[in-house]
């Protein structure tokens, strides 16, 4: 009794959460008015208990996903799945408490013993879910996201979306969120996918050795969604609403990837055959876009966003969602 139905998959491992706190901007000069608008300023918060992710079958635990998916419906207009939850998995967002109050500051004098004996366990509360089609078409990695109204604005919800991802790049399928979105989780994914578009561009060319920033890489948006895991047309979405692309004319595209060579592969057998394949094919002209650097550390400060991972891979149960022969840690961007 009291503990959430399913099995626990994730334990964040850090124990705490970045999140924005909204501060008075002051404006320094002449006017009547100080203020001049809000800004938000990132502050971790330190958790005293634990945030875990459990996973529940709605064929095994069907009464409590339907009663879970009637409950998100007061405060979802489109949710519509309520009873036929068999082809669901739900994870499940779960805070634990501590067992036992902190004592209090350092250099309080100590407390005295205190009998535990008749206190209540510490029982989990869940404060918000995803679900998940079992077999998606679409390759959909979330139908259905919410966390409760008194655990919003938290960055809660970006935990749930980067686990979502994680299991989808465990699973080896490259995916998103079921369209259409509501407002309120597009403006949700949309900081998500900002956030980490914008760490992966950041790591382009600071892997192998130092970067010299006056080089320039040619990607294009394929790249960016092999290394972010985010699909396509999301990627090539996000980097249009985040108003960093500078129009550079036409030019030579990337050469095309010769097939069956794998990202890490040494690729000796690959070469051989372009070598026998004479001389390559030009590559065609398409249109480009050049993005600095130095306007996506901008973008980033001014829209408040953290470059720490929301979600720890290392935090799943070892094999979690790990499918037969796939590697069990992929190189991050």
């Amino acid at each position: 009794a009291g503990t959430p139905p399913g099995r626990k998959i994730y334990v964040h491992p850090r124990g705490r959460r970045t999140v924005l706190r909204a501060v008075p901007e002051v404006k320094r000069g002449p006017g009547k008015k100080a203020n001049a608008g809000i800004r938000h300023v990132e502050e971790v918060v330190r958790d005293q208990g634990e945030w875990s992710v459990w996973e529940v079958d709605g064929e095994v635990d069907g009464l409590f996903c339907q009663n879970l998916s009637l409950f998100a419906k007061l405060f979802l207009d489109n949710k519509s799945v309520f009873f036929d939850v068999t082809g669901f998995t739900y994870f499940l967002l779960v805070y634990t408490p501590p067992a036992r109050p902190p004592t209090g500051p350092p250099g309080d004098p100590p407390q005295p013993a205190v009998d535990t004996s008749d206190e209540k366990p510490v029982r989990p509360h869940i404060v918000g879910f995803f679900s998940k089609e079992k077999m998606s078409w679409d390759n959909n990695n979330l139908a259905c996201i919410l966390v409760f109204p008194p655990w919003q604005r938290k960055g809660l919800g970006a935990l749930l979306m980067g686990v979502s991802y994680e299991i989808s790049r465990r699973e080896g399928v490259l995916g998103g969120p079921e369209k259409p979105i509501s407002d309120l989780g597009r403006k949700g994914y949309r900081r998500f996918w900002g956030g980490e578009i914008a760490r992966w561009l950041l790591g382009i060319g600071g892997i192998a050795g130092a970067f010299d920033s006056s080089e320039e890489t040619l990607v294009d948006v394929s790249d960016c969604s092999r290394g972010t895991w985010i699909a396509l047309d999301d990627c090539l979405i996000t980097l249009r609403e985040m108003g960093l692309l500078q129009d550079a004319g036409v030019g030579p595209g990337k050469k095309p990837e010769v097939s069956g060579a794998a990202v890490g592969d040494d690729g000796d057998g690959a070469m051989e055959d372009v070598g026998d394949a004479g001389e390559p094919e030009p590559v065609p002209d398409v249109p480009r876009v050049r993005l600095d650097k130095e306007a996506v550390r901008g973008w980033i400060a001014a829209n408040g966003i953290s470059l720490e991972r929301v979600c720890d891979p290392h935090g799943f149960v070892e094999g979690y969602a790990m499918k037969q022969g796939s590697p069990e840690e992929e190189e991050y961007a």
